[in-house]
């Protein structure tokens, strides 16, 4: 007797997203550190923000290389249907640690504000900043090509994080460089404006993950898509049940079809066969459940 389901997970697929993750992780760990010191030494508020954002950065990438590994595991007697759900459980503690660096660094700004801004030297502040701008555009490339590749919606996030601080990035150089010649303000009020861009990651990483964590069903499009799909295999006459919910980052399917109640057993094996085979092409299918009734039947 078979007690859990056959992974649904290719050694390929998940030696891409291991390097996937290596990269995200090793390439934030080295910004974070580079920007702590440039910060350090040239006092930046706008710097220090995207620093904090980087340690954040950090932190996600630590931990969604924990939450991955124990994702992509097979399924056990343990987790019949998988381990995607701890997934999403670490993207929702991630938002939540995205969500403190955004607090230190409105904080670290404000008491700047409020203390008094001091003169900033242009060459390091701008050069770290444009270094990182220049090194996140292409982990988005890179992240972004390995996504696609194997369909991970988490990759997706991560490389979209990468876009998201190529723009804090460039936000804190127009800081560093107004402070200098407008305003001395102009600096820790980017410091602002990062942390509200790092407090609008966390929040849509958290509306994303509970969505998931939660079992969401999938939307009327994604819906007709799944229903138009398994309408095309020949032999089924009706699609009167179909129920969605999402284990981990992708959807598992309840369905239930009607077929001539004359087709023989060999014949309804295949069809349902072909209704399974058809609805895990799709990229965000991660399981399917085919029940075959009799027309009449519901």
């Amino acid at each position: 007797m078979k007690l859990f389901s056959d992974s649904p997970n290719t050694k390929a697929e998940n030696a891409q997203t291991y390097k996937a993750l290596i990269i995200t992780l090793t390439g934030n760990l080295i910004l974070a550190v580079m920007k702590l010191i440039a910060s350090h030494i040239s006092e930046s508020s706008g710097l220090r923000a995207d620093a904090l954002n980087s340690l954040s950065d950090v932190l996600y990438s630590t931990m969604l290389v924990i939450g991955m590994f124990i994702a992509l595991r097979p399924p056990d007697i343990s987790h019949p249907q998988g381990h995607r759900r701890f997934e999403p459980l670490v993207g929702v503690v991630i938002s939540f640690s995205i969500a403190w660096a955004g607090y230190q660094a409105l904080s670290g700004s404000i008491d700047k504000i409020q203390n008094g801004p001091q003169p900033l030297e242009m060459g390091l502040p701008v050069i770290v900043l444009m270094i990182s701008a220049l090194i996140k555009a292409a982990m988005y490339l890179v992240i972004r090509r390995i996504a696609k590749q194997v369909n991970s919606p988490t990759l997706k996030i991560a490389a979209m994080d990468n876009v998201m601080d190529t723009v804090t990035s460039f936000t804190a150089i127009l800081g560093v460089i107004a402070s200098r010649y407008i305003n001395l303000l102009a600096d820790p009020i980017a410091g602002i404006l990062v942390s509200l861009w790092i407090f609008r990651a966390a929040f849509l990483a958290l509306l994303e993950n509970l969505g998931f964590l939660t079992g969401a069903g999938a939307p009327e499009e994604t819906r007709q898509e799944f229903i138009s799909l398994i309408s095309g295999v020949p032999g089924v006459a009706n699609v009167h049940q179909l129920c969605t919910e999402y284990v981990g980052t992708r959807y598992l399917l309840d369905v239930h079809i009607n077929v001539d109640g004359k087709t023989s057993l060999h014949e309804v094996h295949r069809i349902e066969s072909e209704v399974v085979k058809k609805l895990l092409e799709h990229p965000d299918v991660e399981r399917a459940y085919v029940h075959v009734e009799p027309i009449g039947y519901d």
